[in-house]
């Protein structure tokens, strides 16, 4: 069966060109394959990349920092990639226009960025760049490694100037060190100082202490005294009301005085005359007074002489005298006419003389009030004078209480001044009391003069009567003793009409004698009254100043009443303060101490460090040791020369599964080279066919690409594993083509599929899905990858590759024996007939005598 199964392939001329062709496709796969992406990472200076360079440099620390240019220049003699240095409009373009892979724009502020390092808020360095993934994703993988590459070097630059500015800063801050040890030195001198002077301070606040408590206990009176001090600024303000009210009194009534000093100044001028027209018509008036006497005396005596002896003759004798004494009544009435009018002048001047009299009254009450005024100013101005003094008092209520002062103080001059007026006025008004009194008299004169008038008047009647007698006196005794009687009564009114006259006489020449007097003094009166009035407009101007004054130091002194319990807890909380010092002074007196001791080691320390600081001579290399502290020191524990080779395990067990499946295809497997024959002749052929086929293929697939270049480090166990490989693919292939045919075909395609995605030839299994690794150990081409892997590179450990052949081994030995059995069954009176053969393996002809297998007859 074996050797009609070669003899088949060697008649038909279709199957061994298939046969021979089956056996070259792997190679041909994966040499085209594999050469496409051999060194992939070894041709990067032809990926071109666009870098636009839109930097401006700056100055930091002394030093041009200009990082883009710097850049621009490395990458001129970078070969990693092919850097090309343009504009951003051109690299815009080529980006559109499938020219650029990538493009590099370096910002603006790129090293001013590099400059905050320092900053609040530092600003990182941004290095932009954008990549076209659609043209090429591995050209923007290749891209990306390369600006990270970039990058890392920039980042050296960059810390490189950094470690350059902070060495000179070191160099610095070494200075600074000696410069501040030599301060510390001399902080530890001033902290020996401090302890001496912070024990007399702390007898000092001892001494204050004692002041504060001493004050918060003398404060506490302070309370009421000042409630009594708002009290009486209270009542101040009350009294300074009523007394600006009294001055405006006593600003009126001296306003009428002054009107009436004109009318005053005439009254006692016309006083004086009327006095003086009085005593010269007095003297007439006495005259005929005494002579009306006599002469009433003489009719008296005469007709009581004449009624004793009845002679009527010497009545009618004394009625003829009566007729002369009527002549005289004449004249005496007349005269009394004349004083009457004269005393009504006399009475108008006194009316006015008596206004005169009660208007110094009110200015003499005026006078006292303003003595008591005046103190009261004094009192008010001694006051103020200690509100002004007052530490405590705001500066709304010492302005208020100076305002107050001054005014008070000006008030007091006044009042010292209207003083002596007033005093003249008093002097004044005594004088007029005494007028008055002799007004009075002169008054009462009128009375007397009335009474003379009446006594005339009777008189008169009298007179009259002893007419009326004189006719019937002759023969009527009784007519003559009624005029007996109304000459006893003439003669007694005469007597006493003489000494009124008389009286008023004396009374006339004395008001005559004062008069005088009282015009000099009215002239006083009225140029005092003048002062007064200029002295209590004075007062009437400075009024409204003083309720204003008492009135904001009312207010302040309110203020000062509210702010006082303020005071006296201020002044308890700077008790409890000053307290607290004095309790913590011993802490901080131990604090001192030991911070003493601290400037003594840190002056030690500083100069050690100093010391230290300024021995580091620092240079290029060791500001380039900052930025590179570290290199790359790459140890192959296997090399893999490139991606060529990295691949070329997956690519090969592809190529070889490819190839089985081609073969399965393409050779009949289902055909019988002989009928006849046993199910085992006929799996044996079968298999050492398709045996022989896969290591062929295997063979030349590997002699072919080491001879490309293809570099192995175990030739052997390279050569071993992809033949075990291609034995397990030919078994499973074989199987599933036998069993199933075409269907079967089609599941060991599937089954490429899921090893293309599940045997971990490209990416680690570790970043694939899960639903590979849990099929990954169960497939194949797995353990060809790995083996392969080992065989060209090793590293996967001893023994590995001969482990992997033998689980190949495995899958080949089960699969060929389910082929057994599969072909067995075919084989057996279920499936005997005269076509098994597909109809696609019909297209190669017969491969013998007969299609299919026959019966044993025939």
């Amino acid at each position: 069966m074996i050797k009609a199964e070669f003899s088949n392939i060697r008649h038909n001329r279709l199957l061994l060109i298939s046969t021979l062709v089956i056996c070259l496709i792997p190679f041909m796969y994966s040499i085209f394959f594999l050469k496409s992406v051999w060194d992939p990472y070894g041709s990067t200076e032809n990926l071109p990349v666009a870098v636009v360079n839109k930097d401006i440099p700056v100055e930091y620390q002394g030093r041009t920092m200009d990082v883009g240019n710097q850049m621009v220049k490395q990458l001129r003699h970078n070969k990693q990639l092919k850097w090309e240095i343009v504009s951003p409009a051109k690299a815009k373009y080529g980006l559109s226009h499938r020219q650029y892979y990538t493009v590099v724009t370096i910002p603006k502020d790129f090293s001013k960025d590099a400059t905050t390092v320092l900053h609040k808020h530092p600003t990182q360095m941004k290095l932009k760049y954008e990549t076209n993934g659609s043209l090429n994703y591995i050209g923007q993988v290749i891209s990306q490694l390369g600006m990270t590459k970039l990058n890392q070097k920039i980042r050296a630059q960059v810390t490189e100037a950094y470690a350059t500015v902070m060495f000179q800063a070191l160099h610095k801050v070494g200075k600074g060190m000696s410069t501040a040890a030599s301060g510390s030195k001399q902080l530890s001198n001033g902290m020996m100082t401090l302890q001496d002077g912070f024990n007399q301070y702390f007898a000092g606040v001892s001494q204050v202490n004692n002041g504060v408590q001493t004050l918060k206990m003398g404060v506490a009176p302070l309370a009421a005294g000042a409630q009594q001090l708002a009290a009486g600024s209270a009542t101040l303000q009350n009294g300074l009301a009523q007394y600006t009210g009294g001055v405006g009194q006593l600003g009126a009534g001296l306003n009428q005085l002054m009107a009436n000093s004109g009318a005053l100044n005439s009254g006692a001028s016309q006083l004086q005359g009327g006095l003086g027209q009085l005593s010269a018509k007095s003297g007439d008036l006495q005259g005929g007074a005494s002579q009306l006497s006599n002469g009433a005396n003489q009719l008296n005596a005469a007709v009581n002489a004449s009624f004793g002896s009845m002679d009527f003759n010497g009545i009618m004798g004394a009625m003829n005298q009566a007729d002369q004494l009527k002549a005289g009544l004449g004249q005496l009435q007349t005269g009394l006419s004349q004083a009457k009018a004269a005393l009504s002048g006399v009475q108008e001047s006194a009316g006015k003389l008596q206004q005169a009299s009660g208007a110094l009254q009110g200015a003499s009450q005026a006078g006292n009030q303003l003595r008591s005024v005046g103190q009261n100013d004094g009192q008010i101005a001694a006051l103020a004078g200690q509100i002004a003094s007052d530490s405590h008092a705001s500066a709304e209520t010492k302005a208020a209480a100076q305002q107050i002062q001054q005014k008070a103080s000006a008030n007091v001059s006044t009042i010292s001044g209207l003083s002596g007026t007033l005093g003249q006025l008093n002097s004044l008004g005594s004088a007029l009391n005494g007028m008055q009194s002799q007004l009075n008299q002169l008054s009462q004169m009128n009375t007397v003069l009335n009474n003379a008038d009446g006594t005339l008047q009777q008189a008169n009647q009298l007179l009259t009567k002893l007419d009326g007698y004189k006719g019937s006196l002759a023969g009527m005794p009784e007519q003559a003793q009624k005029l007996k009687e109304a000459t006893s009564q003439l003669s007694s009114g005469a007597t006493t009409l003489n000494a009124g006259v008389n009286q008023y006489t004396n009374g006339v020449n004395t008001a005559a004698a004062g008069a005088g007097t009282l015009t000099s003094g009215i002239g006083q009166y009225t140029a005092g009254v003048a002062q007064a009035g200029a002295g209590a407009a004075k007062l009437n101007a400075n009024s409204g100043a003083l309720n204003a004054g008492a009135g904001q130091l009312a207010g302040a002194l309110g203020q000062l009443n509210a702010k006082v319990p303020a005071l006296t807890a201020g002044i308890n909380q700077l008790a409890a303060g000053t307290q607290q010092l004095v309790d913590n002074s011993p802490q901080l007196t131990q604090g001192i101490v030991k911070l003493n001791a601290g400037a003594s080691k840190l002056a030690v320390a500083l100069a050690k460090g100093a010391r230290q600081v300024t021995a580091l001579k620092p240079n290029h290399n060791t500001a380039k040791m900052f930025a590179e502290p570290s290199v790359e020191k790459h140890t192959n524990y296997s090399y893999v020369p490139n991606y060529g080779h990295a691949l070329a395990p997956y690519v090969l067990s592809v190529a070889l599964y490819v190839g089985m499946l081609v073969f399965n295809f393409v050779y009949p497997i289902r055909r019988v080279a002989l009928p006849g024959q046993s199910a085992v002749s006929w799996w044996a052929s079968k298999v050492v066919v398709g045996g022989c086929a896969a290591i062929a293929m295997a063979v030349v697939e590997c002699a072919i690409m080491m001879a490309c270049g293809l570099t192995i480090d175990h030739v052997p166990s390279f050569f071993l594993t992809t033949a075990m490989f291609g034995l397990a693919s030919m078994a499973v292939v074989m199987f599933l083509s036998m069993t199933f045919d075409n269907p079967g075909r089609f599941v060991a395609m599937v089954l490429l599929m899921l090893q293309l995605g599940g045997s971990g030839g490209t990416f680690p299994m570790e970043v694939t899905m899960k639903f590979y690794n849990v099929i990954h150990w169960y497939l194949p081409m797995t353990y060809s990858i790995l083996g392969l892997r080992d065989s060209i590179s090793g590293g996967l450990g001893a023994h590995y590759t001969m482990f992997c052949n033998l689980v190949l081994l495995g899958i080949a030995v089960v699969f060929n024996l389910l082929l057994l059995l599969t072909m067995a069954g075919i084989s057996s009176h279920r499936f005997n007939g005269p076509q098994v053969a597909s109809d696609a393996e019909n297209a190669h002809g017969p491969m013998g005598e007969g299609d299919g297998f026959t019966s044993d007859k025939k």
